[in-house]
């Protein structure tokens, strides 16, 4: 098995040089995890991520030092049910939460994209978002997404909140802890969940993988957790080249979903990959297949300029690869691409303008809060945006009308439309 999936671009072939893979040093290693390990007079309200340090000491058998961390977090009232849930599962108390499946109090609902194989796919609706800590009193955002019945919900990333790549009882515990949920059981059941990761899923904030398959030892085992968790239709190049990206088509119209962080560079080197080379050279292949009427590219990170600002985490750190992919599809003259995206926590819509003559305009519609309390503020240079309430994005998709069209609309945590754009598939076309 190659121990490296990349080769930093253009080093060797302008220079015509042959070298083995075992002699190159390592470009753009992979970012060190960030864990949280907050002290308990430090600690914040952030439910989403249940006493993390707290959790990862009873992980280790350390109860009693645990049972004196969330001590002092009761006296500081943070979080006080996950602490007294926390501190139930250290005196063993009946009924408290496990970290293993067999051993889970509640029923696990995993996605199944099989469902809705038979649903009509000349008119019809997804929805996506990202941003999706666990909030108890924002769990109901499956049940409004579920009012819609929607063909597809696709997940673009922090699914779960988890950031700690290196302990799999930490992801395997906030994985089944929304699976077990009542709302989430409701929508699972009958909606096909589509998902990719990014870096709260995948690692710490900010965070890349490297280009190095199986350095850091982490990434295959947290590959493995997420397989376990998702029902994709396949992961990656597999075994010899893991990673969560895949495709699938309903209808007319072909998603094309991104794994941004495996193998990620980092921003700080030259001329640095996001996808790295395999996955490039799968895009393209998947790419250039017989063109649908639409092609979805749904990516982890907004694609659109100067949307987190003064941050090189989106692809703006990555702007040469970036207009790799958008030559590719003006080389190919590829109509009716619209860009999908996620983790900034608010809803919005962008018009990209790649500086590439003759090629039409890139419509890029990003959602990711989910469920998140945290909110980022509105970008100026968006079509329109929205950050008050949870939300999430919906895809109206027409191919029966004269000239296909396809609707986005912002939806809110209380199934209230805000904000929408109809592009249709005439605005898409080379000229």
């Amino acid at each position: 098995m190659r121990t490296f999936q990349t080769i930093p671009k253009a080093l060797l072939a302008a220079v015509g040089v042959s070298i083995t893979l075992s002699t190159l040093p390592v470009f753009g290693q992979a970012s060190k995890p960030r864990v949280n390990n907050e002290k308990a007079e430090k600690v914040k309200g952030q439910v989403k991520r249940i006493h993390p340090h707290a959790l990862k000491l009873i992980l280790k058998g350390k109860k009693e030092e645990a049972k004196s961390y969330l001590e002092a977090s009761a006296a500081a009232k943070t979080n006080p049910e996950h602490t007294q849930l926390l501190m139930d599962m250290i005196q063993d108390k009946e009924g408290a939460w496990k970290f293993d499946a067999t051993t889970w109090p509640w029923k696990r609902t995993l996605p199944d994209t099989s469902l809705k194989k038979d649903a009509p796919v000349d008119k019809f609706t997804i929805a996506f978002g990202g941003g999706a800590g666990y909030v108890p009193e924002h769990e109901r955002m499956w049940d409004t997404i579920g009012a819609i019945e929607p063909r597809a919900l696709l997940l673009l990333g922090d699914n779960v909140y988890i950031d700690d790549p290196e302990t799999p009882e930490m992801q395997n515990f906030h994985y089944f802890r929304r699976q077990s949920q009542a709302e989430w059981s409701k929508l699972a059941k009958t909606v096909p969940i589509y998902a990719i990761w990014d870096d709260h899923d995948f690692t710490t904030n900010d965070g890349w993988g490297g280009p190095d398959i199986d350095k850091p030892a982490w990434k295959r085992d947290v590959f493995k957790v997420f397989k376990e968790n998702w029902d994709n239709p396949y992961y990656g190049g597999g075994d010899e080249n893991p990673g969560c990206w895949f495709d699938f088509k309903i209808g007319g119209v072909h998603f094309i979903m991104l794994d941004g962080r495996y193998y990620r560079e980092s921003p700080r080197t030259e001329d640095p990959s996001m996808l790295g080379a395999v996955q490039m050279k799968w895009l393209e292949k998947t790419l250039t297949k017989k063109p649908a009427k639409f092609t979805i590219i749904c990516s982890n990170v907004p694609l659109a300029p100067n949307v987190k600002p003064g941050s090189k985490d989106t692809w703006d750190g990555y702007s040469g690869e970036r207009g790799r992919i958008y030559k590719l599809i003006a080389d190919h003259k590829i109509p009716g691409v619209v860009i999908l995206s996620a983790d900034r926590h608010r809803s919005d819509a962008y018009k990209i303008d790649t500086k590439i003559d003759g090629m039409y305009p890139l419509f890029e519609f990003s959602s990711s809060r989910l469920t998140n309390q945290h909110v980022h503020p509105l970008i100026k240079s968006s079509l329109f945006g929205y950050n008050q309430k949870q939300s999430f994005g919906r895809i109206d998709f027409d191919l029966k009308a004269d000239d296909p069209t396809l609707k986005y609309t912002i939806i809110t945590i209380d199934g209230e439309a805000v904000h929408d754009l109809e592009v249709k598939l005439s605005e898409l076309q080379f000229k």
